[in-house]
């Protein structure tokens, strides 16, 4: 008898639930609940940005960062994807490390291209208001073994970032990518001429 009682009972409480919902609370609509979640969302992606903006400000005030390049181009101008681990430039407050490499093959630096070290002579940087925010001009010289290089950084606040490299030669190479902490930055460093 008591299984029966449960079993009646079990079935019966979803229905006097809806019948509850009918009689007393309101009901919040579909339409109501995609908009709650929209501007659930957009603060979300507000507060995103906000922190973000932080944390490339402060990068960029302590030069402390890293540019890890998902392209690389030439003076054609041609993007070529690359591996963003193993092509990147660093920027640590007197020092700087520039690296290029592969996948495919052994090169000067064990990696399939070239990392250069050095120490910046060098460090200019402007602040420019734009619609969606802050966008920073660097430009950084370094001395190193092999010789001189200019960089030109373009880093908007959400730390989307190129740089213009350009050495002994008259030869351009520019880097295009995220800029990261250093702390958090997943580069292989491979050993340098």
């Amino acid at each position: 008898m008591e299984t029966k009682f449960f079993i009646i009972a079990f079935i019966l409480l979803p229905v006097l639930g809806v019948a509850q919902d009918n009689s007393g609370q309101e009901v919040m609509s579909k339409k109501e609940k995609k908009e709650l979640a929209k501007e659930h969302r957009q603060a979300v992606r507000a507060a995103d940005e906000a922190q973000m903006r932080q944390v490339v400000d402060s990068m960029i005030s302590q030069r402390r960062f890293v540019l890890e390049a998902d392209y690389i181009s030439g003076k054609t101008g041609s993007r070529i994807p690359v591996t963003s681990t193993l092509n990147f430039i660093i920027i640590d407050s007197t020092e700087a490390v520039i690296q290029l490499g592969s996948l495919s093959g052994i090169g000067y630096n064990g990696v399939g291209g070239i990392t250069v070290e050095g120490n910046i002579t060098k460090y200019e940087m402007s602040k420019k208001q734009e619609k969606k925010g802050v966008s920073y001009n660097i430009t950084i010289y370094i001395m190193s073994n092999i010789g001189i290089y200019d960089i030109r950084f373009w880093i908007s606040s959400s730390g989307l970032a190129d740089a213009s490299l350009r050495g002994n030669t008259s030869g351009v190479l520019n880097y295009s990518g995220n800029l990261v902490p250093i702390y958090k930055s997943r580069i292989y460093k491979a050993r340098a001429i």
